[in-house]
């Protein structure tokens, strides 16, 4: 099933428990004035608890590269940076000189 399958099907079911909903459920305040149905709300604690349980399913989903990837990965990384703070380094030292130069044939 792919993702807009799934997309189609949690909306069908939301319009579905709104047709059966009962008043019996809790709002949130401005529902109706903001322009979209009337929203129930769960505790801050399950709101948590459910939201690092998703974290938790997307970490699992994640392809995490190899140890040879990561040191590769880092080897590169530590290179390039190195590299290039030597050569904006250089610049600097050319550019200062440079500047030095111009102000004392004045």
């Amino acid at each position: 099933m792919n993702r807009e399958m799934r997309r189609l099907m949690e909306r069908e079911e939301r319009l579905q428990k709104r047709e059966q909903g009962n008043g019996a459920q809790r709002k949130l305040p401005g529902g109706p004035s903001r322009g979209g149905p009337p929203v129930e709300r769960s505790p801050w604690w399950i709101r948590l608890r459910t939201f690092f349980h998703e974290v938790r399913l997307e970490l699992k989903k994640v392809s995490w590269p190899s140890r040879e990837q990561l040191i590769a990965f880092t080897a590169v990384t530590l290179i390039v940076t190195t590299t290039l703070t030597l050569v904006v380094f250089g610049f600097d030292i050319l550019m200062k000189e440079a500047i030095f130069n111009l102000l004392q044939r004045r």
